[in-house]
């Protein structure tokens, strides 16, 4: 009975977010993320060669991209499993505790307004950037 008990109090423990973590993935609507978010990573140039690129051949190559790695959906489409795929890196860089906190936003705002370093550069020169306000959007509304 101990045993159990236990048991049942780790389990209930492991899906709590504690703050500064990142979002656990499928948190995020998915919906959202293939008819609103992949178009903002496509568009601004997140899923191109030079960036944070998922090669359609190997899923480990691609740019110097860090953590974030994406299938381009601009040329072909992409099918399901690689738009999960792209949710779910996404989603990896999400902070659901401190949305404007999440790296998927920090990285490619502007340093000089509390941006974080950027290999790609600034993409983001306000957080009242259009599709900055969608990223944030899709992170603070979580399922």
């Amino acid at each position: 009975m101990f045993l159990m008990a236990l048991l049942l109090l780790l389990l209930t423990g492991c899906g709590q977010v504690e703050p500064g973590e990142e979002a656990t993935l499928g948190e995020l609507d998915h919906e959202v993320f293939k008819t609103n978010i992949q178009a903002v990573l496509d568009n601004r140039g997140c899923s191109n060669g030079a960036c944070h690129i998922r090669d359609k051949n190997d899923p480990f190559a691609g740019g110097p991209g860090g953590n974030l790695r994406l299938y381009e959906c601009t040329v072909a489409p992409c099918t399901a499993e690689q738009l999960q795929a792209n949710h779910d890196s996404a989603a990896g860089m999400a902070n659901l505790v401190n949305p404007s906190g999440s790296l998927l936003l920090k990285k490619p705002l502007a340093l000089s307004i509390s941006g974080v370093q950027h290999l790609g550069g600034d993409i983001f020169l306000s957080a009242a950037d259009a599709d900055y306000l969608t990223l944030f959007s899709w992170i603070q509304s979580p399922l």
